[in-house]
């Protein structure tokens, strides 16, 4: 909406042309640069819509009912989603002697019906039928005891298969190990895929002059053949303009000199996402239960995370003028692929949580998390932000009967900085804390309960993530009757 708001009045092409003719003309009789720039923005900003006016009222509503984002800002996406499930428990009738063993299976049936409406969806092979996105699985479970169930082991088997991709097999194993009711052990092993999105498998939407396209086959056969990466046209245009404004060397010759600087990208269509994980834990409680403590470690391995790759497609066949064409971005279609990246990360971390009750009911708790990114092998810049603080800590305090039915709970709460990245921003996002409180009282000879509480009590403002709003307390009480 805000683009083509901008663009209503005049095009990009036109703005900017205004701009530098009248830049052009202040400089030339003697105008400082600053005030040069100032006077070109003003005349060439001449019969812009300006906000708050009925002709900004009249154009917003006109683009809210054109569905073609080159030009207008109506979304109009029509989806439909049928999904069955089915599972049984075996046990009894399989092992009817044998309780310690439990075994289940299930299957599942899923479809997506995207209705294309030529803007944000459309069907390339088939225009005018409906996108269709099925899968179905299954998967088989069994549960065994040992020991007085005193060993526990859950292995579970899963196939998947969806459109347009080969079946997949997702593996767990799990144990759990309690020597005695105080204290257990456990333990996990699994792989399992991440398959595309709807968005990411067939979207087809124009973004800022560079269209988005999905991942699929069905959407982008063609363009993943001839494409060619921002990376190199970029390197390639600004040698061959430094080529001909401080070599002296003519177009022609700057470009022969300089095309094999243009490269195609060696991405291609997606796959799904794949993750290996192991985990182990500890739990414990002593002194009579009013000590607890709960550990953990684990590691994930991630390949072929899904992500978007900028490639240029040059707009002709010819192969002796791609250079000419890679010069200026009207010559060229430019293009925001889903794809997969090809490096390999490592995720890594663990938590601590303690609670101790230490005196007439008053218990004291923390726990502390600890997350780390390791990015291994190529490293290509493709993969998600991780937005994750390295680390968090939480410490309570609280006792459900103060005094009567008068209770009461205070959390403190704080989380290192750490860099964001996305789309829409990437940065520092400061180290915060809060403070959160809660006061519950009974009433009515303990019929009902009210509440009175504060989340960010101090009301210290901070952000959570680049983008997105700052929060401040938040405030409630509530009542509750039992009856």
């Amino acid at each position: 909406m805000a683009e083509n708001l901008d663009r209503s009045f005049k095009t990009d092409n036109q703005w900017f042309s205004d701009f530098s003719r009248h830049y052009l003309e202040a400089s030339g009789i003697g105008m400082g640069v600053t005030d040069a720039m100032n006077l070109a923005r003003s005349l060439a900003d001449q019969g812009r819509i300006l906000p708050n006016t009925p002709e900004m009222a009249a154009k917003i509503e006109e683009l809210r009912s054109i569905n073609n984002w080159d030009i207008g800002a109506a979304s109009r996406v029509q989806a439909r989603l049928f999904h069955a499930e089915y599972q049984q428990d075996i046990s009894s009738w399989l092992l009817p002697r044998n309780p310690d063993l439990q075994v289940m299976y299930g299957l599942d049936y899923r479809t997506y019906i995207i209705v294309p409406d030529g803007n944000y969806f459309i069907n390339p092979a088939e225009p005018g039928e409906n996108l269709n996105y099925w899968k179905t699985g299954g998967f088989i479970q069994a549960t065994k005891t040992f020991w007085q169930d005193r060993f526990k082991v859950n292995a579970v088997l899963r196939l998947d298969k969806y459109l347009y991709f080969e079946p997949r097999l997702n593996p767990r194993l799990a144990a759990v190990f309690t020597p005695s009711k105080q204290q257990s052990f456990r333990f996990s092993v699994l792989s399992g895929y991440r398959f595309p999105s709807i968005f990411e498998g067939f979207s087809n939407i124009n973004s800022g002059g560079r269209k988005r396209i999905g991942g699929l086959p069905i959407m982008s056969a063609g363009i993943f053949e001839d494409r060619y990466t921002q990376a190199s046209i970029t390197q390639y245009q600004r040698a061959v303009q430094s080529d001909v404004n401080t070599n002296g060397l003519d177009l022609a010759e700057a470009i022969r000199r300089n095309e094999g600087l243009l490269a195609k990208t060696d991405y291609t269509y997606l796959e799904p996402e794949q993750a290996t994980s192991l985990e182990g834990g500890y739990r414990t409680e002593l002194l009579g239960g009013k000590f607890a403590l709960d550990a953990d470690l684990y590691l994930n391995r991630f390949r072929n995370l899904i992500a978007q790759l900028d490639a240029n497609v040059p707009k002709t066949t010819n192969s002796d003028s791609i250079g000419n064409y890679f010069l200026q971005n009207s010559t060229q279609d430019l293009y925001r692929l889903w794809t997969n990246s090809k490096t390999v990360s490592l995720n890594y971390g663990g938590s601590l949580g303690l609670s101790y009750n230490f005196f007439k009911g008053f218990w004291l708790g923390g726990n502390f998390t600890y997350a780390r990114l390791s990015r291994q092998t190529r490293g290509d810049g493709l993969e998600d932000g991780f937005n994750t603080p390295e680390w968090i800590y939480n410490l309570s305090l609280g006792n459900p009967n103060l005094y009567k039915s008068l209770g009461f709970q205070v959390n403190f709460r704080q989380q290192a900085g750490f860099l964001w990245e996305s789309a829409l921003a990437t940065g520092w996002v400061q180290r915060y804390s809060t403070l959160d409180a809660q006061l519950t009282m009974g009433i009515f000879k303990n019929l009902g309960s009210v509440k009175f509480g504060a989340t960010n009590a101090l009301n210290r403002y901070y952000y959570s993530f680049l983008g997105g709003p700052a929060i401040g307390g938040f405030y409630y009480t509530s009542l509750t009757f039992g009856l």
